[in-house]
């Protein structure tokens, strides 16, 4: 059609970019993410119950035994405070945790975070018989395959359909 890549501006390929790879943007994109030394050093700001909490899901982590968690308060008690730094631990050890918000508001306050319905492809209008538009095969499947903890912040608020979807 009488054009050439250099009149579309678009990123130049290395010469040692991998086309080969296997690995899917989003969970290349997960890895990416960079914890910084302050996100590290919040586990050891939490107080006796959160650090509780902590030590207990982190146990099941690093356990690999799968566990349901509900961390529960009021606002201002610190629940994203201890989210930021289970993130933080999981992902300096080289694993994937995905902190999710119902909101876009919560999202944006947690480190990583992307909301409910973008990152498991949630349906916006709802019935009983929902279902995320997850394939198998795609990137988003393989990201909640490796993901070690979904962080799910105010699950509470969110309307049962939602959940049984992505379960």
């Amino acid at each position: 059609m009488g054009k050439s890549l250099d009149d579309f501006d678009l990123p130049m390929v290395g010469a040692n970019a991998n086309f080969q790879s296997k690995e899917f943007r989003e969970v290349q994109e997960e890895g990416s993410i960079v914890v910084e030394e302050e996100h590290l050093r919040t586990r050891d700001s939490l107080n006796f119950d959160k650090k509780y909490a902590y030590d207990e899901t982190m146990r099941h982590v690093d356990d690999d035994c799968p566990r349901v968690f509900f961390i529960d308060g009021p606002g201002g008690t610190g629940k994203t405070f201890l989210y930021k730094a289970l993130f933080a631990n999981i992902h300096s050890h080289g694993l994937i945790a995905l902190p999710t918000a119902s909101s876009g508001v919560a999202a944006n306050n947690m480190l990583g975070g992307g909301t409910t319905h973008s990152r498991f492809r949630i349906p916006l209008n709802l019935d009983n018989n929902s279902m995320c538009n997850i394939k198998k095969q795609s990137g988003a499947a393989q990201l909640i395959r490796d993901a070690k903890i979904i962080i799910w912040d105010e699950a509470s608020i969110t309307k049962r359909q939602a959940v049984e979807s992505l379960n």
